[in-house]
């Protein structure tokens, strides 16, 4: 039986400009501070670790949307889960999902179903969900996401060769609902905190787990 990484090249999705050394395929992530890299043995993942400069209040660390934009080229229809102070707008962001309407997102809903969101409508999926309870509670006024949730309910609203970009805290987290493989996993040192992120990259290859690979080749 055949796995959907058997045909895969994740370098199929990259756009920025790769160089090789012996079995590594290595790319800056640039605007950010880091590498990645590909082996040759496992063609489906990339590795990697960044530095970037972090900010209160639940947003972004410095061009991380840039680097996203960068390495796998920009999406202009793109949902960000748990939103808070992204906007949609005309270069990378088509819809915004959160749970408090004090944000103005697109829909106010949980991240963890979408409901109200249709499925198969986005080409990228990103969530920056609160890492821990007492975060969710102070911040989201929340019980902590469940992280499985969040990237079924992401796979479910993205069409089949979408990417999901889901920022965590340190944690390694390896769930993949059926038609997703996770192809990434970048550590981020986000300074002058000291705190380590961890972006999990994952790529929806079929639609509610049928059967046929359509997935990129390098």
């Amino acid at each position: 039986m055949t796995s959907p990484q058997d045909n895969f090249h994740i370098l199929g999705l990259v756009k920025c400009r790769v160089t090789t050394d012996a079995d590594y395929h290595i790319f800056k992530t640039s605007p950010c501070k880091g590498v990645c890299f590909v082996t040759e043995d496992t063609p489906y993942f990339i590795h990697g670790r960044m530095a970037v400069k972090g900010h209160a209040g639940g947003t972004y660390p410095d061009n991380y949307l840039e680097f996203i934009d960068s390495a796998f080229g920009p999406e202009k229809n793109t949902i960000e889960c748990c939103s808070r102070t992204v906007k949609v707008d005309d270069i990378r962001t088509k819809f915004t999902v959160d749970v408090n309407p004090e944000f103005l997102p697109s829909i106010v809903s949980d991240a963890q179903v979408l409901a109200g969101v249709e499925s198969n409508r986005f080409g990228r999926w990103r969530c920056d969900p609160p890492y821990n309870p007492d975060t969710a509670k102070r911040m989201y006024g929340t019980e902590l996401p469940n992280f499985k949730r969040l990237v079924e309910a992401g796979a479910r609203v993205c069409k089949v060769g979408s990417l999901l970009f889901l920022l965590l805290g340190p944690d390694n987290y390896q769930h993949v609902p059926e038609g997703v493989m996770r192809v990434g996993l970048i550590y981020i040192s986000v300074i002058p905190n000291n705190e380590t992120r961890a972006l999990n990259i994952y790529y929806k290859y079929a639609d509610n787990g049928e059967e046929g690979y359509q997935g990129q080749l390098l």
